[in-house]
C-alpha cells in the first residue's frame, strides 16, 4: 500500500509539473490577464469602487485568449448587467423592510439563473448572474437605510461593470484576435502532423491527446467571430472554413499512419508538411511545390492526408460536413431532473452560508456565499476535485496575501505601487489558470484569495483580520458545497461517464451509416466523438476524488477504460473504411440502447442480440465483439 501511495503521489507531482510547464500562448494570455487585473484594482482604488477583489476575480474567471470574444462578451455583459440592475429596483423596494422576503427573492433568483446556466449554453454565466443578484441583495444590510436602494444599485453596478469595461477596451486594442489565433492553431496542427509522420511519437503523445480532446468547436466559434467582426476578407474566411476540418483530418490521419505504412511514404508527407510550414511562416502560397493529388490510388489513411494537404493549400475544396448546431437549451433541459437538483443544491449552500454569517453578524466571511456560486459543479467527483484545487489555491493565495500585507504594503505609498503588486500576484494566478482543467481552478482561487486579502478598502492596508475572515469564508463556502454535493442528490462521475459513452456510441453509429464515399468529409463527427471520449477519460481521472460509496468497482472502471479504447479504435476503422457498414451501425445502436435501458442494480444484464454479417474490416468486427462482451459482463 505504501508503494502504491508513493507512486500515486509521484504521478500527481509529475502531472502538476507538466501542467505548469510553458506552452505556446500561455505567457501572452497570462500577462494580459494580469495587466487587466492591475488596471481594475487601480481604477477601483482611485474611484472608491467597493469589492474590488470580486471585480478582479471576474477578470481571471471570464477573460479568454481571444480578444474578439472578450470584446463582444464583455460589451454584451455591460448592457445585460445594466438592465439587470434597473430591473432589480422593484425587488429592492419590496425587500428593504423584510429579511424574509429578501431571502425568498435570493432563493428564487438563484435557482432560476443557476438552472438556466446548467441547462443551456449560458453555462457558468448563470451562476455569475445569480451571484450579482445575491450580492446586491446582501448589500441592503450593509448600507444606510435612507439610501439603501441607490447605494446598493450603484455598488453592484460598479463592481460588475468595471471588469467588463476594462476587458472590452483592453481586448479591443491589445487582444489577440480570432484570425491570428486560428493561424497559430493551423501552424500548431501542421507541426504536430509533421512530428507524428517523422517518427517523434514519444514527444507528441501528450500533444495528440490534447488535440483530440480539443475538437473543432472552439475553432469554429473563432471563425464565426471573424465573420461577424469582418476581421479579414471573404476569400480568407472561406479558406479558414476549410482549414479547420482539413487540419484536424491531417493530424488524425497522420496519427493513424504513424503506426503503419512504409517509412519512405511517411517521410515524404513529413517533408511536404515542413514545406507548408515554411511557406506559412514566410507568407508564401502553401500550394507551391506540392505533389499531385493521388487520392484515388492511395490507401485510405494516405488518401486522407493527401486530401487534407491539398485542402489546406487551397488546391481542392472538399465539402466537409458541419458540426451540429444545437439550440440554446440542452435537449433534456426540461425533462432531466439533474439540472433542477444542481440549481437547488447550489442555492441551498449559498443561502445557508448567507444566513450563517448574517446570524453571527460576521460580514467578514461573506466570501462563503460568493464561493458557493463559483465552486459548485455537476458531479460529486468534479466538486471534490475542484474543492481540493480551491483549498490549495486559497491557502497559496492567502499566504501570498499575508506576505504582501506584512512585508510589502507598509512600504507602498501610491496606487501605482499597489497595481504592480496586484500584477505580480495575478500573473502567478493567471499562469496556473491558463493550464489544463486539472489545475486551472487552483489559479482562479489563488487570485481570489489574494485579492480578497489585499484589496481591502480603497488603499494599502496592514489589516490581517479582514484577510483572515475572508479566507475563513472561502473555506466555509467550499465545505458547504462539498456537503450538499455529496449528501444531497449526489451525482456519481460514473453516471456522467456512462451518459457520454452512450452519446459517443450513438454518434459512432451515425458515422457508420454515412455513405463510404462521403465519410472522409465527415471530420466534424469524428472530432465530436474524440472530444466526448476525452471527457469520459477525464471522468475516470476524477474517480479517486469521489467518496467511496459513490465510486464504481475497479472492474467497472477498467471495463469503462477498455470501452473507450475500443470506441477509439472503431472510430478509426469506420472513418478510414471504404465500404458500407450498416451491420456495424446496427450493433452500435443496440449497444447504446442497452446502456440506456440497463439498470445498474441488475446483476445479470440481458446481452444485446447478436447479428451475424460480413465485415470487410476484421479489426472493427473484433473491437465490436469486445464491446459487447464488456457491456454484457459489467455494470457500465
Amino acid at each position: 500500500m505504501a508503494t502504491r501511495a508513493e507512486a500515486s503521489l509521484s504521478a500527481a507531482i509529475r502531472q502538476t509539473l507538466a501542467d505548469l510547464a510553458p506552452f505556446p500562448g500561455r505567457a501572452a494570455a497570462t500577462w494580459r490577464v494580469a495587466f487587466v487585473c492591475a488596471l481594475v484594482s487601480g481604477i477601483a482604488m482611485l474611484f472608491h469602487i467597493p469589492e474590488a477583489a470580486i471585480s478582479v476575480y471576474l477578470v481571471i474567471f471570464l477573460m479568454k485568449p481571444d480578444g474578439a470574444e472578450n470584446t463582444l462578451v464583455a460589451s454584451a455583459a455591460v448592457i445585460a448587467i445594466t438592465l439587470l440592475v434597473v430591473l432589480m429596483i422593484p425587488l429592492l423596494q419590496s425587500t428593504v423592510e423584510s429579511a424574509f422576503v429578501r431571502i425568498l427573492v435570493m432563493i428564487v433568483a438563484s435557482f432560476i439563473f443557476i438552472f438556466i446556466g446548467a441547462a443551456s449554453k449560458l453555462g457558468e454565466g448563470g451562476s455569475i448572474i445569480a451571484l450579482i443578484i445575491a450580492f446586491l441583495l446582501t448589500l441592503i444590510s450593509m448600507v444606510p437605510v435612507n439610501g439603501v436602494i441607490s447605494l446598493a444599485l450603484r455598488y453592484a453596478w460598479e463592481m460588475a461593470i468595471l471588469p467588463m469595461f476594462c476587458i472590452a477596451v483592453f481586448s479591443l486594442f491589445f487582444g489577440q484576435w480570432s484570425v491570428r489565433l486560428l493561424r497559430k492553431q493551423l501552424r500548431e496542427r501542421l507541426c504536430l502532423a509533421y512530428q507524428l509522420l517523422s517518427g517523434q511519437n514519444a514527444e507528441t503523445n501528450e500533444k495528440l491527446d490534447e488535440f483530440l480532446s480539443e475538437g473543432n468547436e472552439a475553432a469554429e466559434k473563432k471563425l464565426k467571430l471573424s465573420q461577424i467582426l469582418h476581421q479579414t476578407s471573404k476569400d480568407k474566411i472561406a479558406q479558414i472554413n476549410v482549414d479547420i476540418p482539413a487540419s484536424y483530418q491531417l493530424v488524425y490521419a497522420s496519427a493513424a499512419l504513424a503506426h503503419e505504412g512504409e517509412p519512405h511514404e511517411r517521410l515524404q508527407y513529413a517533408e511536404t508538411i515542413a514545406t507548408m510550414i515554411d511557406a506559412l511562416d514566410n507568407g508564401a502560397p502553401l500550394s507551391a511545390n506540392l505533389p499531385a493529388d493521388k487520392t484515388q490510388t492511395q490507401s485510405p489513411k494516405s488518401s486522407a492526408i493527401s486530401q487534407a494537404i491539398h485542402a489546406i493549400s487551397g488546391i481542392v475544396k472538399p465539402d466537409y460536413s458541419k458540426s451540429g448546431n444545437d439550440g440554446f437549451f440542452k435537449p433534456d433541459a426540461f425533462t432531466n431532473p439533474i439540472y433542477q437538483q444542481f440549481a437547488l443544491k447550489t442555492t441551498l449552500a449559498a443561502i445557508l452560508c448567507y444566513m450563517f454569517y448574517a446570524a453571527l453578524n460576521w460580514d467578514g466571511i461573506h466570501t462563503a456565499m460568493v464561493t458557493c456560486y463559483v465552486a459548485s459543479l455537476g458531479t460529486a467527483g468534479d466538486t471534490v476535485h475542484k474543492l481540493a484545487l480551491r483549498i490549495t489555491g486559497c491557502l497559496i493565495g492567502a499566504l501570498m496575501g499575508v506576505i504582501s500585507i506584512v512585508y510589502l504594503l507598509p512600504h507602498l505609498e501610491t496606487v501605482g505601487g499597489l497595481m504592480l503588486l496586484v500584477f505580480a500576484a495575478t500573473w502567478v494566478a493567471g499562469w496556473v489558470a491558463a493550464g489544463s482543467r486539472k489545475i486551472s481552478y487552483a489559479g482562479v482561487q489563488i487570485g481570489l484569495a489574494y485579492t480578497l486579502s489585499v484589496l481591502q478598502g480603497f488603499g494599502p492596508t496592514t489589516d490581517l483580520d479582514t484577510a483572515r475572515d475572508r479566507v475563513i469564508g472561502i473555506l466555509i463556502g467550499n465545505v458547504a458545497v462539498y456537503l450538499v454535493s455529496v449528501f444531497l442528490w449526489p451525482k456519481p462521475v460514473s453516471q456522467t461517464a456512462r451518459d457520454n459513452l452512450i452519446k459517443a456510441t450513438h454518434k459512432l453509429a451515425d458515422l457508420a451509416l454515412v455513405p463510404a464515399s462521403e465519410r472522409a468529409q465527415n471530420v466534424a463527427q469524428v472530432a465530436q466523438i474524440e472530444r466526448i471520449l476525452a471527457d469520459i477519460r477525464y471522468c475516470y481521472y476524477l474517480l479517486p476524488f469521489e467518496p467511496h460509496h459513490l465510486r464504481p468497482s475497479p472492474q467497472m472502471a477498467e471495463a469503462g477504460n477498455q470501452y473507450i479504447k475500443a470506441l477509439a479504435e472503431i472510430t478509426k476503422g469506420v472513418y478510414f473504411s471504404k465500404t458500407a457498414m450498416p451491420e456495424v451501425a446496427g450493433r452500435l445502436k443496440r449497444l447504446a440502447n442497452h446502456l440506456e435501458t440497463y439498470n445498474l442494480n441488475n446483476a445479470k444484464p440481458t446481452p444485446p442480440a447478436e447479428t451475424v454479417g460480413h465485415y470487410p474490416n476484421q479489426h472493427v468486427a473484433a473491437q465490436l465483439s469486445n464491446l459487447e462482451i464488456l457491456v454484457t459482463g459489467s455494470s457500465l
